[in-house]
């Protein structure tokens, strides 16, 4: 049975894929500061990623790593924190004798004029994606080294049982009361999302084929992404109350940012809803048929997982879609 260690293991897309690896008969141990037991894992280990030698005694005897790791949202601490990370959890898989699999995601690609595919060229245009273009280049520099086998899994933003920002729970509180959901900057731009479900277990499938190593993915992402407009719209159908929404300008986000770290940190990544933000999977999908859940149904279960009760005609395929949210 091979052993899978799970650095982030308790974490949200961690979770995930323990559940799908242990489903697959894998040995799962969970690694972090304060990991606890889950369903699908058999053991854990405490470690700090940021302690070479301490992550490299907690993956000991692992045939696969997984680093799946969340930092506070602060350009600062990205920029020296997943450069670091990735850094000790190469070194630790080399001394080890693992394969690792990073979870990623695509800041590093910057604007993007068309849809973001594996093969789109790294062009930071913030500190964030400069942190996760340094981080990504320590990984595939040491797999063209030979050094490690590695690959990247890389995800559009997601949905789902997110606690730290759950857009989806955001949009349903407000439409539950009647009131206007709030998007940011735009809303008539495309932004594709990857659901939380999807992504841990391709991340999952991914570690158990050594030919999908030495390569980068995207996660399964739906080709038909919404806008702002139709998203609130969608989930108003699925609840059955009036989509409404507004929009909320630059200039107020920069006052609540004074005060907001999280929101000074949206700020820097503004050009990801003030232009189309397509992300293309359909090279994991002809490699290992892995294709995304519709927006339709994954936003139904989440909101489900929520406690929301759904509309009678929110069962029914394309029932409870009109024309589009009210904006304003």
């Amino acid at each position: 049975m091979s052993v899978h260690s799970v650095i982030g293991g308790n974490g949200t897309i961690g979770a995930v894929a323990v559940r799908h690896l242990a489903a697959a008969g894998c040995e799962v141990r969970i690694v972090q500061r304060h990991p606890r037991l889950i369903e699908g894992a058999v053991a854990t280990a405490s470690a700090d990623v940021f302690d070479l030698d301490g992550l490299t005694k907690a993956v000991e005897g692992s045939d696969v790593i997984y680093l799946i790791l969340g930092l506070p949202y602060d350009a600062k601490v990205w920029l020296e924190g997943f450069p670091r990370a990735v850094s000790h959890a190469v070194e630790a898989a080399r001394r080890v004798g693992a394969r690792l699999v990073y979870f990623d995601n695509v800041y590093m690609y910057g604007p993007v004029q068309g849809v973001m595919t594996e093969d789109t060229p790294d062009n930071p245009t913030t500190q964030k994606g400069l942190a996760r273009a340094r981080a990504a280049r320590v990984l595939m520099e040491a797999v063209e080294k030979g050094a490690i086998r590695g690959l990247i899994a890389r995800s559009a933003d997601f949905y789902g049982d997110y606690r730290p920002f759950d857009q989806v729970k955001a949009i349903a509180e407000k439409l539950e009361k009647g009131r206007k959901a709030q998007l940011l900057l735009r809303a008539d731009k495309v932004h594709s999302l990857a659901y939380i479900p999807d992504a841990g277990r391709a991340v999952a499938v991914l570690g158990q084929q050594a030919d999908a190593f030495d390569a980068i993915w995207h996660m399964p992402t739906d080709p038909d992404a919404l806008t702002g407009a139709q998203l609130v719209e969608l989930i108003g159908a699925l609840l059955g109350k009036e989509a409404r929404y507004t929009v909320l300008p630059k200039l107020l986000l920069r006052m609540v940012g004074l005060f907001d770290g999280t929101v000074r940190g949206l700020l820097e990544m503004s050009y990801q809803f003030e232009q189309d933000y397509r992300v293309d999977s359909s090279k994991i999908t002809q490699a290992y048929g892995l294709t995304a859940t519709p927006m339709r149904q994954g936003l139904a279960e989440h909101l489900r997982f929520l406690g929301y009760a759904l509309a009678a005609d929110a069962h029914q395929p394309g029932g409870g879609l009109g024309s589009m949210g009210t904006g304003g």
